[in-house]
């Protein structure tokens, strides 16, 4: 089964059209764990080879670490100036409205996304997002669409334990978590009831250790199982 994640020039979706890296998910599940401590939240942002960057309610970026730093070809002072909407293609902007719209929904979502950087390049990469990472700042970890984890090498994965134990059914729910569908919009698709999903989202947390959506999302992807 493949996702949707709604990012497309004709269309507020686009399909994840190859697995995320497990590094992502790696990277992700470490900033995920780690809200409730700040200090160990900012400590594994800026320690993390892979990119990320906080950015507030007001979509403007706040902190940068030094790999996206890199990736955006920008010193921190000029990022600090600019919006979400300043490094997104026009055509992508009501793309990145929809975006936006299901992360404060959800607390997360994954996707593919053109990144216009300010020295006119392009990047197209695939990207965690959790909200409230920190209070008013939303998290974005991403990669170079294509990088496979044999690329990714020196970002440390931990074992893939866990994904044995999922259901078949579970495994489907977090797909489409993963794609920013709300608990109500997850029911109606697969026709169950809200409460249904509810108690398999609880098991999911259970069999993998997690306490929420955006840690299970993020773990499942560490783990191989978002398509």
């Amino acid at each position: 089964m493949r996702v949707s994640t709604d990012i497309v020039r004709s269309q507020p979706a686009s399909l994840l059209t190859t697995r995320p890296p497990r590094a992502l998910g790696s990277a992700a599940e470490a900033v995920a764990g780690a809200r409730d401590n700040p200090a160990r939240l900012m400590a594994a942002f800026h320690s993390s080879p892979v990119p990320m960057v906080m950015i507030n309610h007001d979509r403007r970026y706040v902190h940068v670490n030094a790999p996206a730093l890199l990736a955006y070809r920008v010193r921190l002072a000029e990022i600090r100036r600019c919006r979400i909407e300043d490094l997104t293609p026009e055509y992508l902007l009501p793309t990145m409205e929809a975006l936006w719209a299901r992360l404060s929904e959800t607390g997360c979502v994954i996707g593919r996304y053109d990144v216009a950087n300010l020295d006119g390049t392009r990047l197209r990469v695939v990207f965690y997002a959790l909200s409230n990472a920190l209070p008013n700042l939303n998290l974005v970890a991403f990669v170079p669409e294509g990088w496979s984890d044999r690329e990714l090498a020196a970002v440390g994965v931990e074992p893939a334990d866990g994904a044995s134990d999922l259901t078949t059914r579970e495994v489907e729910l977090l797909q489409l978590a993963a794609a920013g569908r709300s608990g109500p919009r997850i029911a109606e698709e697969l026709a169950l009831s809200p409460a249904t999903v509810k108690k398999h989202f609880e098991h999911v947390y259970a069999k993998l250790g997690v306490r929420d959506r955006a840690a299970a999302v993020a773990k499942a992807m560490r783990l191989g199982l978002i398509d």
